[in-house]
C-alpha cells in the first residue's frame, strides 16, 4: 500500500460528517490537509457547529501541516481558488477527495431548475474542476488519487431524492469515463458509494427537528453507521495502489475486500441512540 505520509489531499465538504472523518483519517496516516467547506468562522452554519478553520486548527494540533479554505462549490471562481490556494501553499495535491453535496428533496416538478443547476454544479461540475485542475501535476509526477464519494441513491428510483440520485449517478459516470482516460497514468479514480444510512450531525439534525422518518427516506436505521468509519474507509481506497484503479464499491463492498468493517454491534448502539 502507498504510503500517505506527507501527502497532499484536499477534502472538501470537510466541515463536519463524513467529510471531516475523512479529513481526520488522511491525518493520522501523515497526509497534509486542505479542508474545504462552506462554514467558517465569518460564515457559520445555521444550525450546526464546526468551521474549516477548527477542523484545520484540529490537524495542526496534531502536528499535521493543514489550512481550512472556505469555498461555495456551487461558484466557479470559488472553486477556482482552491486549487490556486492548495498549489501556492503545497506546490501540489496527490489526493482529491470529493465528498461535497448539495440536495433539495421532492417531486422532480416541485423543485426548481435552478436547484438542479446548483446540485450538477455542486456533485458533477466542481468536482470534476478540481479533478482535473490537480491532474496535470499528478499525471506529470506519475503518481495520484481521486476518490468521489457518492451515495446508494444512485442506484435506486427513491420517491423524493431525482435530483440527488441523478446527480449521483452522474458523478460515478464522469468518474469512470476519467479512469479510463487515465488508464496507466498512476493516477488512481475510484468511488466510494455510501449505501448505508450515515450517523452524520446533519442527519441527526433533521431526526431531531424533522423526525426519523424524514432523516432516514425509508433506509434501515439499523445499519446506520458511524461517519469515522465511512472516513476509514476512504483513507483505505487511497492507501491501494494505483492498479487498484475503476472501482465503485459499496461500504460492505469496502470490507469484504479488507478495508476497515461495520462493528456488527455499532448497528444497534446506533439505532437505539436516534431521537424520534
Amino acid at each position: 500500500m502507498p504510503d500517505l505520509k506527507d501527502k497532499v489531499a484536499v477534502v472538501t465538504g470537510a466541515t463536519r460528517g463524513i467529510g471531516r472523518q475523512a479529513a481526520l483519517a488522511l491525518a493520522r496516516r501523515g497526509a497534509h490537509v486542505v479542508a474545504v467547506g462552506r462554514t467558517s468562522r465569518d460564515a457559520p452554519h445555521a444550525a450546526l457547529p464546526g468551521s474549516v478553520v477548527e477542523v484545520a486548527e484540529a490537524l495542526e494540533a496534531w502536528g499535521i501541516e493543514a489550512i481550512g479554505v472556505q469555498a461555495d462549490l456551487s461558484d466557479e471562481a470559488a472553486t477556482a481558488a482552491i486549487i490556486d490556494t492548495t498549489l501556492d501553499r503545497f506546490g501540489r495535491a496527490d489526493i482529491v477527495v470529493n465528498n461535497a453535496a448539495y440536495t433539495s428533496n421532492g417531486p422532480m416538478l416541485e423543485v426548481p431548475w435552478h436547484r438542479w443547476q446548483r446540485a450538477f454544479r455542486v456533485q458533477v461540475v466542481a468536482p470534476l474542476q478540481l479533478a482535473t485542475g490537480f491532474l496535470p501535476g499528478m499525471i506529470e509526477r506519475g503518481h495520484g488519487a481521486i476518490c468521489n464519494v457518492s451515495s446508494g441513491v444512485s442506484q435506486s428510483l427513491t420517491p423524493g431524492l431525482s435530483l440527488y440520485s441523478t446527480t449521483k449517478l452522474a458523478m460515478e459516470r464522469w468518474s469512470d469515463y476519467l479512469d479510463l482516460e487515465l488508464s496507466g497514468s498512476g493516477v488512481a479514480v475510484n468511488t466510494l458509494r455510501v449505501d448505508r444510512l450515515v450517523a452524520t450531525e446533519g442527519w441527526q439534525h433533521i431526526a431531531d427537528t424533522q423526525g426519523v422518518e424524514v432523516a432516514s427516506g425509508g433506509a434501515s436505521v439499523i445499519e446506520m453507521v458511524e461517519p469515522s468509519l465511512v472516513g476509514d474507509q476512504i483513507a483505505w481506497m487511497l492507501e491501494q495502489a494505483s492498479s487498484w484503479t475503476g472501482n465503485t464499491l459499496g461500504i460492505d463492498e469496502v470490507a469484504t475486500l479488507g478495508g476497515p468493517a461495520v462493528p456488527p454491534t455499532s448497528n444497534e448502539k446506533t439505532a437505539k441512540g436516534t431521537t424520534s
